[in-house]
Order: structure tokens, then sequence, then C-alpha cells
């Protein structure tokens, strides 16, 4: 192929230059087919598949022929540029002169093929004379060559596989709900789904089908009982035959005495309506009866007969009928719930898609609030982590405090019993305290008395010392002027103003001191000094009579001075433990302060505990009352049970009408189909309610996150529910006032739950504020920092510094504003906390209300437990109810075993609910990285642009575009502010929508939960419903079989009758005639009296006929009242 491009290339080419030596102008036609061939090549290129049909037909080796390429995959192979070849045209020179080689060489053989005989000096130069174009040609050609196999086959490969999706494709589209391959999530899903309507089916076929055996075997027992019931028929059709033929030949061979054994109607009556009598009485009455023995009235007893048998047969033969149409109806309901069934899986299909789109609707909005959340995210799982903290620290709180208050109930009269004995002891205490205070405060006036004493006596001695001070320098001076010797006057006179100085100095220490605090310290030295200086001055003036009494009134005043002294020292000891014990009493008074404080509030909480054991007592009375009023009724029940078997004996003498038990046995039987039409329609509104589960699943998948919690309560309250009703299935009464106590306990924990809720959204709405506060003095320290730069650069910079501090003004008063918010906000949260506490007390009292409650449920059970004892004879006639009772206790297993599929499924959803949102948590995830990514190159281009603006701080032209280009920032960052608060309140608005759909599904699940109390109720009442009718039913057998007992013994006595009165008959022949004539009178009578007997219903005209049947048949005043009583007790 490319050697035939190569020859049309060639022959081109030798075209063009025979054409420039045939004309002058060669330049011209070879523009002109340059232009040409680049035209031709880049409409070659650009043109599509469709607008070049020859394409196509260039074929491989194999003649097939192929589409048009994918653009996206074999443009770029396909396209080759000028560009890409500059490089080869400066490097590679050698192939440059190999190809002008091969272009000689084609010239030539082109020349010979066209029959134009060219000369070979002609030849020789013209291969210079190659334009570029056809140069650059040339090289594609030959790259072309190398990679057109590997293009062509891998062209075939992706062609091939186009061609195989699109019949793929077209089958999804018309067989499934996909359109295209590239979802196979969907697809998945897609197979899923069919596989569970696949399971649902199957599980529904098995129930069907073994409901349809039950049926079945029904069908069959009741097959099998017609059986037996018809051979007992013909069997009692061929005793009564054989009966007739015996009876037959007994009156040809004895015609004067017929059977006095066969019983006639009037004694079948009599039976009926006498009461029970022992075997003794039928030999008794055998006079009687042969008295009114006709053989002639024995057969339409016996046609009678026979026509009950007939209805009995018939009646059978309904009942066949009517299990026949009840196992159709059985089908029916069977084919109804498959259709149901399958019905429900396309509602679930349906529902299943919505919530595809729903999904991804979510994941959209997910993706544009993922950016945002990502520090929300973090700051709420710490929030949520210190509020489990708390939560389990509370929960811990809670646990303790319920045990101290179990301990605090027992340590009441301790308590009270300690604080009685700590108030005397404290009155005590504070007694001798008292006494103590009054004792020091009078010692410390005696001692203050005595103190003021003290000072006065020393002043006055102080004044008398500098008297005698004066007096000894005046003797001192005379000395001195009658001494001899010069130098002895010298130190003398040294001396004494020596001693005069220190003498002053120190009495004004003495006087600071005194005004300081009046030690005795100071007033001691004063003394020693002033002894010292008497001393000194009697020294020198030994000779002098007035010396004498100076040194007696200095020691005396010495001696005065030390036990003043010594009295000051004792005093102040006293005053140090004066103050000592005023500390001492006024710790003890802030200590009597503090227990007073601590008996106040023991007593109020010795009220409030009060309080509650008067609320508990009270509930315990009014327990105590309804068990009271419970034992009450079981008493009645028990008295109407002893009633009922009294009339139970009672009736049993008159349970003979076999049209009644028959009758009744039908009516069961409709109430019996009623009880099934009304099962078919309790299934019905199952099937109902499955279909409202499938709407509701829609609106569990929005409401996930919250789900959680809702299940931990469901699962509690299950829990609860389970055990109630195992321990309290006796005492209903106990059980409502329970599941009321629970329904408080749900209510408070959905409160507290919903103030958790509250606070989590306060918290995050915190945590936002605060993040947008750190935003915003981020924003104001950028500002700053771009300010100081603007202003360290340029002055003319600094109008747009103060722009920015108008801004940043603006902006810390946004956070001054914001701070203001996050305080009122802390306030709600804590009230909200306050409020939980005062919850949570709540919650505690109502848990140890319902230990109480839980206490008295056992004393309660003890008191079941010794009625069960007494209960027991009634146990044991009741054993005949268990196989019933374990046929309802399967239909109830199916029940759950259909409700466990129906959480099954449930459960199935909500892990594709879970695996949905880990698939969202992980696009979260990627948004997070991709907006990382994004703000690491975001910070890399500030980087840059920072760099780049200290490059051109050197301009002032790029100064003033670098002040423009931060203005226009600034606008952005005040339209992204503007985008964030947008935000921010779309985000708070999906907060709301997300509250709203919480409650919603909330209240859903209170009617679902409501719904479900109303359907166990429904079935409790069908269940008692069902009991009363199996003993009805019981009770009506139980008759029946007496009745086919009493009805044996009547034929085996007729039959010990016949063949003594075939011996016997001979005895009275002769009276019997006579007395036939007078009892056939008597008998027409009696039959009337008795068809209006037994016509009549009013029970009252029943008992004003017995005297007259008394009169008839002789009876006692016993009898007549045995006749009253049977009427009366007759229902």
């Amino acid at each position: 192929m490319f050697q035939r491009l190569k020859g049309a290339i060639d022959s081109r080419i030798a075209e063009e230059q025979a054409r420039q030596k045939a004309t002058a102008s060669t330049t011209t036609p070879i523009a002109r087919s340059s232009s040409n061939a680049g035209r031709s090549s880049t409409s070659s290129r650009t043109d599509s598949p469709n607008k070049r049909p020859r394409k196509p037909r260039i074929k491989d080796d194999d003649g097939a022929p192929l589409r048009g390429p994918d653009p996206s995959e074999f443009e770029s192979a396909f396209v080759i540029d000028d560009e890409s070849e500059a490089p080869t045209r400066v490097g590679s020179p050698v192939k440059m002169d190999e190809k002008a080689a091969l272009a000689e060489e084609a010239a030539l053989e082109a020349g010979k093929e066209n029959g134009t005989q060219t000369p070979v000096e002609e030849a020789a130069p013209k291969p210079a004379e190659l334009t570029p174009e056809i140069r650059a040609k040339l090289r594609r050609l030959e790259k072309l060559e190398s990679r057109y196999q590997e293009l062509l086959k891998s062209y075939r490969i992706a062609h091939g596989r186009a061609v195989a999706i699109e019949p793929f494709e077209k089958a999804l589209r018309e067989n499934t709900p996909l359109t295209t391959i590239n979802d196979p999530d969907a697809l998945a899903e897609y197979l899923n789904q069919l596989n569970l309507k696949g399971d649902m089916v199957m599980d529904e076929l098995k129930r069907v089908s073994g409901d349809r055996d039950q049926y079945k075997k029904k069908f069959e027992e009741a097959e099998k009982e017609t059986k037996a019931v018809k051979e007992q028929l013909t069997s009692l059709e061929n005793s009564k035959a054989a009966e007739g033929t015996v009876a037959e030949k007994t009156e040809s061979i004895s015609t004067d005495t017929p059977a006095a054994s066969v019983k006639s109607p009037v004694a079948s009556v009599l039976g009926i309506f006498s009461p029970k009598q022992k075997p003794e009485a039928t030999a008794d009455n055998k006079d009687v009866s042969e008295e009114f023995f006709s053989y002639d009235d024995e057969i339409p007893q016996l046609q009678a007969d026979v026509k009950a048998k007939a209805a009995e047969i018939e009646g059978l033969k309904t009942k066949v009928s009517s299990l026949q149409k009840d196992l159709e109806i059985a089908h029916e309901s069977s084919s109804g719930l498959v259709g149901n069934l399958e019905k429900a899986t396309m509602e679930l299909n349906e529902s299943k898609d919505a919530s595809v789109v729903l999904t991804k609707q979510l994941t959209e909005k997910l993706e544009k609030v993922a950016a945002e959340l990502k520090e929300s995210k973090s700051l709420s799982a710490n929030a949520t982590a210190q509020h489990a903290k708390v939560l389990d620290a509370q929960k811990e709180e809670l646990r303790v405090t319920k045990e101290k208050l179990e301990k605090t109930e027992a340590q009441l009269a301790i308590l009270e019993k300690d604080l009685a004995s700590q108030k005397e002891e404290l009155k005590a205490k504070s007694k001798s305290h008292a006494d103590a205070a009054k004792d020091a405060e009078s010692n410390q006036k005696k001692l203050d008395s005595q103190i003021k004493d003290l000072e006065s006596a020393k002043a006055a001695d102080a004044n008398r010392i500098e008297e005698l001070n004066a007096q000894i320098e005046t003797l001192n001076k005379s000395t001195e002027e009658t001494t001899v010797s010069p130098p002895l006057a010298t130190p003398t006179t040294e001396t004494a103003p020596a001693t005069a100085t220190t003498g002053g100095g120190k009495k004004k220490n003495n006087k600071k001191k005194k005004k300081g605090g009046a030690n005795a310290t100071a007033i001691v030295n004063e003394s020693t000094e002033v002894s010292g200086t008497i001393d000194k001055a009697a020294e020198l003036t030994p000779d002098k009579p007035a010396s004498s009494d100076l040194e007696e009134e200095i020691a005396r005043l010495k001696s005065e001075l030390a036990s003043k002294d010594a009295e000051i020292d004792k005093l102040q000891s006293k005053r140090k433990t004066e103050a000592e014990l005023r500390e001492e009493i006024e710790n003890m008074q802030d200590n009597l302060l503090m227990v007073g404080q601590e008996h106040v509030e023991a007593k109020e909480k010795i009220k409030e505990l009060q309080a509650e054991k008067a609320v508990l007592q009270e509930r315990v009375t009014s327990l105590e009352s309804e068990i009271t009023t419970s034992k009450a009724e079981v008493k009645s029940k028990e008295a109407e049970l002893e009633a009922s078997k009294a009339g139970a004996k009672s009736s049993d003498k008159l349970e003979t009408d076999l049209k009644a038990l028959t009758a009744e046995y039908e009516d069961l039987k409709v109430k019996s189909a009623t009880l099934q039409t009304d099962l078919g329609a309790a299934q019905q509104l199952a099937t109902s309610r499955y279909k409202d589960l499938t709407n509701l699943q829609d609106i569990l998948q929005k409401a996930q996150p919250e789900l959680k919690t809702l299940r931990a309560e469901n699962a509690t309250m299950k829990v609860t529910k389970d055990e109630l009703n195992s321990r309290t299935a006796e005492l209903r009464r106990l059980e409502a006032r329970e599941k009321d106590l629970k329904a408080d306990i749900a209510s408070f924990k959905k409160q507290a739950a919903d103030r958790e809720g509250e606070l989590r959204t306060l918290n995050e709405k915190i945590v936002q504020e605060t993040n947008s506060r750190l935003k915003a003095e981020d924003q104001a320290r950028v500002a700053q920092r771009d300010m100081r730069k603007s202003e360290a650069e340029k002055v003319t910079l600094s109008a747009a510094g103060e722009k920015a501090s108008r801004e940043l003004a603006d902006v810390q008063e946004e956070a001054g504003k914001l701070r203001v918010k996050v305080r009122d906000l802390e306030e709600q949260v804590s009230k909200l906390t306050t409020e939980s506490k005062s919850l949570r007390e709540e919650v505690e009292l109502r848990g140890s209300q319902y230990n109480n409650a839980q206490g008295l449920l056992g004393s309660m059970r003890d008191q079941t437990a010794e009625m069960a004892m007494q209960l027991k004879e009634a146990k044991e006639q009741s054993e005949s109810l268990e196989e019933e009772l374990g046929e309802v206790q399967r239909l109830l297993s199916e029940r759950t075993r259909e409700g466990e599929t129906m959480r099954r499924l449930l459960a199935d959803v909500d892990d594709r609910a879970d695996t949905k949102v880990r698939e969202m948590r992980e696009r979260m995830e990627a948004a997070i990285e991709e907006r990382d990514r994004a703000e690491d190159e975001a910070s890399t281009d500030a980087r840059r642009r920072a760099r780049e603006v200290d490059e051109y701080k050197t301009k002032l032209r790029d100064a003033e575009r670098d002040h423009k280009r931060t203005s226009d920032e600034r606008d952005e960052l005040v339209h992204a502010q503007k985008e964030w608060k947008r935000r921010r309140d779309e985000l708070e608005t999906s907060s709301d929508r997300a509250v709203q759909e919480v409650n919603d599904m909330r209240t859903a699940m209170g009617q679902l939960r409501n719904a479900l109390d109303s359907s166990e109720k429904q079935a409790r009442d069908a269940e008692k419903q069902k009991i009363d009718l199996r003993r009805l039913l019981e009770d009506a057998n139980q008759r029946y079989e007496k009745l086919q007992k009493d009805f044996k013994a009547l034929q085996a006595s007729q039959a010990k009758q016949s063949r003594s009165s075939s011996t016997d008959g001979s005895r009275g022949a002769s009276p019997i005639p006579a007395v036939n004539g007078a009892g056939k009178m008597d008998y027409v009578y009696l039959k009337t009296v008795l068809l209006q007997f037994l016509e009549q219903k009013d029970k009252k005209r029943q008992a004003d006929l017995v005297p007259v049947l008394g009169r008839l048949l002789f009876f006692d005043k016993k009898d007549e009242q045995k006749w009253i009583s049977a009427i009366n007790a007759v229902k």
C-alpha cells in the first residue's frame, strides 16, 4: 500500500518537473501544487469518517471492511504535526540524502513508465529541487509504516468490543432498569434484589405448602370420621333390622303378650326429663313400661330414628362440603398471599429505586457540604466523646445514687438518732462554751482594769524616778563644787551627762514603747537602768545623809517594779490564753453553724424521703386494694365455677336432646368459620402492615443516624416487654401499670435524648461560630501583616492601611458580637444541663418506684403461687386443652417466624444503608482530601505570589498593581465570607429539616408501636374467643359421648328386657288387655300434655305443666321439685 503511495508521489514529482521544463514560469504551479497537497493532507486529517466515503474502501489483506476509528484512542496516533519533525530535520542529514536518491530513482522509473525519456543529465540536479513538504510527507509515511500494523490490531480489538457492548446494553435497557455498563454497583444491587425476591417467594411458598398439607390432613381426618360415622350408621341399621325380625318371631310365638322390653316413647320422654336413677329402677318400673307398650307405635319411633340418622348423615355431608369449601378458601387465600407477596416485592423494588435516587441526591449534597463539615466533624467528634464520657459518668452516678437511695432508707432511723444525740451534745457544748466565754470576758475585763492600774502606777513611778534623778543631779553638782581634786570632778561630770543622756534617750524609747503597746520588757530595762544610775549616784555620794534615804526609796521602788513586772508578765500570758480561747470559741461557733446547716439539709432530705415514702405507701395501698379486688374477683370466679359445676351436674340429667347439640355444633362451626375469616383478615392486615413497613424503609434510610438510638431503646423496650409478659401473664392490671411506668420512662429518655440533641446542635453552632471567629481573627492578622508591609514599603499605601484598619475594626466588632452570642449560648447550655439534671432525678425517682413495684410483683407472685396450689384440680381438668394450645402456639410460632423474616429483611436493608453510608463517608473523605490538596495548592500559590510581590517591591508601577490586586483579593474575601454565611444558613436549614424528619420518624414509630399493641390485643382477644369456643366444643363432645353411652345402655337394657319378656310373657296375660284399654285413653292425653310441655319455651309455663304431668305420672313433691329445678337449670 505504501509502495503505491510512493509511486503516486514520485509520478507527481516527475509531472511537476516536466511542467517546469515546459513552461517558463515554474514557481507558480509548484506553489499551487504544494498548496493543494497541503489542503488534501489537512482535509484528510481533519475530515471525519462520515465525510470521507472513500476511506473504508481501503481493505487489508483479509478484505474485511473497517469502521471509523474512535477519536479518543486513535486521533493522537494518526495526526502527525509538523512541529514534531523539526528536530529530525536538523539531526538526521544522512536520511535526507538517501531519500533524495530514492526520489531520483523514483523519478527515473516514472519517466520510463510514462514514456517520457528524460536524459540522465537533466535528472541529476532535480533531487535538490524537492520541496520540504514532500520530504516531510515521506518521513511521515516511514513512521506510519512501523506503527500501522499495531494500530490496526488495537483498532480491531476496540471495534470488536464496541460492537459487542451495543447489544448487551440494549438487552439491559429492555430487561432491566439499567441503561449502561458503567454502573456495576447498580447491577449488583439489582441482582441482590432479585435474589431477595426469590427467597421471599420461596419462604412464602413453603409456608403456603405447609398450610396446604395441614388442610389436606384435616380433610383426610374428616373423611375418615365421616366413613366411621357411616359405618356406625350401617351397623345401627342392621341391628335395627335384626331387632325387627326378632320382634316378628316373638309376636308369632306369643301374640297375646307383646314384648314389654321395647321402650315406648313415653318411657323415652320420661328418661329425658326424669333425674338419673340406678339400674335397679328399670326393673322396678318394668310394669309401668309394659302398661304403655304398643308395637304399632314403635314403628313410627323407628322411622323417626332412621330419619334422625339420615339427618345426621346429611349433617356430616354438609360438614364435608364445608371442609372442602374451607380448603378452597385456603387455596384462594394462599394464591392471594402469593399475589400480595409479588406486589410487596414490586413495591420493595420501587422503593429501593427511589432510595437509590435519594441516595444519589444525598451524595451530591454531602459532596457539597463535605468541604465545610470537616472541622465541625472533628469538633463534634470531640464533643460527642466528651458527652459519651459525661453520659457514662452520669449513668454511674445514677447507679450509685440508686444504691445510695436503697441504703438511705435503712440509715434514716440511725441518722435521726445520731442527729438527736449530736443536738444534745452540741447544746451541752454550746452551754459550756458560752459559760467559758462569759468567764473569759469577765477575766479580760478584770485584766484590763489591772493593766490600767499598773500603767498608772508605772507612770507615777516614772515621774518619781525623774524627780529623783533631778535630785541626784543637783547632789552631783553640789558634790562637784565641794570636791577638792579637780581631776576627780571631771570624770564625774562626764559620767553624769552620759548617764543623763542615756537616761533621756531611754526614756524616749520607753515612751515610744508605751505608745506602741506598753511592753513590760522596756519597763524592766528602764528600771534596771534607773537602778544603775542610782547605784552610781550612791557610789559617788556615800557620805551624804540624804543618800541613805534615797537608797531606801530606790530599793523599795525596785522591789515594786519587779513585782509589777511579774504581774504584767502574768497578765500578758493570761491575755494570750484568752485570745486563744476566743479563737477556739469562734471556731466552735463556726463548727456549730456548719453542723446546724448540715442538720437543716439532713432534715430537708428526711422530709423529701418521707414524702417519697408517703407516695410509695399510697401506691402500695392502691396496689393492695387492687390485689384485694383481684382476690375478690378470683373468689367470684371460683364461685361461678362451682355454680357452673353444679349446673353441669344438674344439666347432665337433661343432656339427651341430640338436636340441640347438633344445632350448637353447627353454631360452633359457623363461629369457627367466622374466626377463620377473621384470621384471613388478620393475615391481610399483616400484609398491609408489611407494605407499610416497606414504605417506611425509605424514611428509615433517611434517619439512620438516630435510628441507632431508637433501636437501642426498642431493644430495651422489647426486652422489658418480654420479661413482663413472661412474669406477669396472670396479673394484667399490674402489667398495665408497669407499661404506663415504662412509657413514662421512655418519654423521659426521649426528652433526655432530645435535650442531648439540642445540646449537640448548640455545641455545633458554638463550634461554627468559634471557627468563624478564628477565621475572622486570622483574616485580621493577615490584614495587619499586609498593613505593616505596605507601610514599610511605600507611604503611598497609607490610605490602604487606613481602610484595612477600618475593616479590622469592623471585624473586631463582629467578633465582639459573636462573643456575646457565644456567651448567650453557653448560658443556654448551662440551663439545659440543669434541666437534664432535674430530668435525671425524675428518672431516678421513677426507677425507685419501678423497683418497689417489682417488689410488690414478687409478693403478688407468691400469692399467685398459693392460688395455683388451690387451682391444681382445675388445671387437671384443662389437660385436654393442651393439644389445642399446642396448635395455637404453632400458629403463634409461625407468626413469630414471619416477624423474624420481616426483622431480617429490615436488618438487611439497614446493612445496605450502612454500606451506602460508608461509601458516602469514603466519598466525603476523598472530597476532604481534594480540598486539602486544593488548600496546599492555594498555599503554594500564595507563597509564589508573596515572592512575586517581594520581587516587584522596587517598582512603583508594580506596587500600584499589587495594591489593586490586594483590593481585588479583599473583594474576593468579602465575597467568600458572604458565601460562607450563605452556606452556614443552608446548613442550619438542613439541620432543621433533619430535626423535623427525625420528629416525624419518632411519631411514625410511635404510631407503629400503637398499631402493634392493638394487633397484639386483637390476637389475644381472638385467642380468648378460640379458647371459649374450644371449651364449648369440648362440653358438646362430652355431652354427645354421654348421650351415646346412654343410648348404648338403653339398647342393652332393651335387649335384656326383650329376652326377659319372651320368657316371662305368660305370667301377666290376663290383666294386660284391660290395662291396655285404660292406658290408651291416658296415653293420648299424656302425649298432648308432653307435646305442649316440649313446645313451651317459657320456663314458667313449663313449671305450670309439671303438676299436670305429676297427676298423670303419680309424682311426689320431691319429683316435682326435681323437675322444676331441671327446667330452671336448662339454658
